[in-house]
């Protein structure tokens, strides 16, 4: 099992199992779905939760190819 760490919107760190994501990706700036972040991804998994990270998508994408 491949995990990843990434940083939540308050700055802790917080590991995510990559074969557990469905989708990534920017966090909605505006709208009922946008999240605490101005900027970075939305990571959804698939029992329909999602993690909002400071990283953005394509940072998010190379740690989960590394």
């Amino acid at each position: 099992m491949a995990f990843v760490q990434l940083t939540r919107p308050d700055g802790s760190a917080v590991a995510i199992k990559t074969e557990e994501v469905i989708k990534f990706a920017p966090v909605p700036s505006e709208g009922p779905l946008m999240g605490p972040l101005s900027t970075g991804t939305r990571i959804t998994f698939r029992n329909g939760t999602h993690q909002d990270v400071k990283e953005l998508q394509e940072e998010v994408l190379r740690r989960c190819n590394a």
